[in-house]
């Protein structure tokens, strides 16, 4: 994976970069969440991770929200309020349910977290690229609504993190994404790229791990010859946006929270790019493991192990950001866009101040601080070439 010279920093009125980097929350709480970043094997990606220019972000600095044009109440809404006045429809929008709702094959878990980073490229002359939004429509809108794209060599990353029986967060995954002229190239992260590695890790650890029974059994099943069931995993919507089968792999409980703790705090995450967890002599393969167990190197009712990884299947959903709901499903009440734009679920380019709370519209405003700091722009096709800024086919 390569790094992308970048450098977003705040901006005076001329475009002149100031001393600090641009920062969408705190020092304090960028520092805190810069320490979790996990190391990687790859030096490039690895000097990615350690740019101030960095910018990280939560959900408390990009509130989810999505567009709605379509309905009597048009404007930016919170994804967490129903805007449908059917007593029978639970969220109102299709950002709530999955495959929409959470990171990806996190649905089922109950201790994930996760935060975010964006760093946008220089061009010759050394200034940062701005985000660049535009007016756009879909059949079922009846007003014109917003999308936006990011120029070519932008990078995009998520960090997973689960809570440990100590109330803290552990990074278990890191998930990347850079633009392209007419795609997005993946790229993921994990501590162990197959059972083998674990299994030796678990050694290295503990030396005397075979007189804790825990830990025989999982290494049993680290070296086994496994045998895996085909399972399917799909969303319930008439037109399906997710459908995936592959095979599950349960690791049994490592039986030890500190050798966890080691685990994920003590190995370099590696790319595993195109690799399969396991596979068995059928063919099955699972893409990563998942488990029963509270505490281990994924979280419980991970579901990771049907995502194989590549840009292939991570757009699978990623090609549905911005698309209006009722492509998945016609029939209910419920209203709005997929939300993000460009391939991107989580940022959008909105100011806080226009996002709607309450299902009442309050007209729509661009974040004047990305403005400020020459982060965000209206497209000009003058200023933004096609070289920089191409439409990626199919994304909206």
């Amino acid at each position: 994976m390569s790094a992308i010279s970048s450098g977003a920093y705040a901006a005076n009125s001329s475009g002149e970069s100031k001393s600090e980097p641009f920062r969408l929350m705190s020092a304090a709480k960028d520092r805190q969440f810069r320490a979790m970043l996990p190391p990687v094997e790859d030096a490039e990606m690895q000097r990615t991770l350690e740019d101030p220019a960095l910018i990280l972000y939560t959900d408390a600095e990009i509130t989810p929200a999505f567009q709605d044009w379509g309905s009597g109440l048009p404007g930016i809404h919170s994804v967490m309020y129903n805007i449908s006045a059917n007593g029978t429809e639970p969220f109102g929008n299709g950002n709530r349910e999955f495959p929409w709702n959470v990171a990806g094959a996190t649905h089922r878990t109950t201790n994930v977290t996760t935060f975010r980073f964006l760093r946008l490229p220089q061009d010759e002359q050394g200034k940062t690229l701005p985000i660049v939004w535009y007016r756009s429509s879909q059949a079922d809108d009846r007003q014109t609504g917003y999308s936006w794209i990011y120029p070519v060599g932008t990078l995009f990353g998520e960090v997973l993190m689960m809570r440990g029986p100590d109330g803290k967060q552990y990074v278990f995954e890191l998930r990347v994404r850079s633009r392209e002229q007419s795609a997005w190239k993946v790229d993921l992260y994990r501590p162990f790229r197959n059972p083998e590695q674990l299994a030796n890790r678990i050694r290295e650890l503990r030396p005397q791990w075979e007189s804790t029974p825990a830990l025989t059994k999982l290494v049993a099943h680290l070296e086994s010859e496994p045998t895996m069931k085909r399972h399917t995993l799909a969303d319930n919507h008439p037109h399906v946006a997710f459908r995936a089968t592959a095979g599950v792999d349960e690791l049994p409980a490592v039986g030890d929270d500190e050798l966890v703790r080691e685990l994920l705090t003590g190995t370099t995450f590696q790319s595993v790019l195109g690799d399969a967890w396991r596979a068995d002599q059928q063919g099955v393969r699972a893409f990563a493991p998942t488990t029963s167990a509270a505490f281990h190197i994924v979280p419980a009712r991970y579901d990771a192990g049907f995502l194989e990884n590549d840009s292939r299947s991570c757009m699978r959903c990623h090609d549905t950001v911005n698309q209006h709901v009722n492509r998945f499903d016609f029939g209910r009440d419920w209203y709005g866009h997929i939300r993000g734009s460009d391939g991107i679920f989580s940022f959008h380019p909105f100011d806080p101040s226009c996002i709607s709370h309450n299902g009442f519209g309050v007209g729509v405003r661009m974040n004047s601080r990305l403005e400020q700091a020459g982060l965000l722009a209206p497209y000009n096709a003058t200023q933004h070439p096609v070289a920089k800024y191409q439409r990626i086919p199919k994304l909206f």
